[in-house]
């Protein structure tokens, strides 16, 4: 199952009301859940295991590859501090794929966005690197950013965080 595809398969879940999805496809299989954990790989490439729990903002994960692990009580305590610091009308900016943050096309090329500037839904507010691709993401909500909540070069999770903007 190719990267894409996967991605597809996420949306589509996250738009439904099922609380659990798997699929087999060709030896690949994908299983999602809600509050739960899901798989993606086959027998013969190695299995990223992701804890899913639910945030305010959109899912908040962990993964796990090859044994190493993020502790999912970390992302949720950043999640719950992120929560407390916010008032009414700050919205975030989160991530919609799993990899690497970077706030710049290039790195003596200026942020795509920095505190202070303005944002239109659409713009692009920063790339993410997954599986070698590179990956525009634009900002879902309009407003000024007011905080970003990452580092350049970070390691971010499927629905973290990245901007709070109001």
């Amino acid at each position: 199952m190719k990267f894409d595809e996967v991605k597809e398969l996420i949306a589509i879940f996250e738009k439904s009301d099922m609380g659990e999805m798997e699929i087999k496809l060709d030896g690949d299989s994908v299983h999602l859940g809600r509050n739960a954990s899901f798989s993606v790989g086959n027998s013969e490439t190695e299995t990223v295991k992701t804890v899913i729990a639910g945030a305010e903002s959109g899912m908040v994960s962990a993964v796990q590859t090859n044994g190493a692990v993020s502790n999912d009580t970390d992302i949720n305590q950043t999640a719950d501090v992120e929560k407390e610091s916010m008032s009414a009308d700050d919205k975030l900016v989160t991530a919609p794929i799993v990899g690497t943050y970077y706030q710049s096309q290039a790195p003596d090329k200026p942020p795509f966005v920095k505190v202070g500037d303005t944002v239109a839904k659409g713009d692009v507010v920063c790339i993410i690197e997954a599986m070698k691709f590179m990956n525009e993401v634009v900002s879902e909500v309009s407003g000024k950013i007011v905080e970003v909540l990452v580092e350049d070069g970070e390691f971010v999770e499927f629905g973290q965080p990245l901007f709070r903007v109001q």
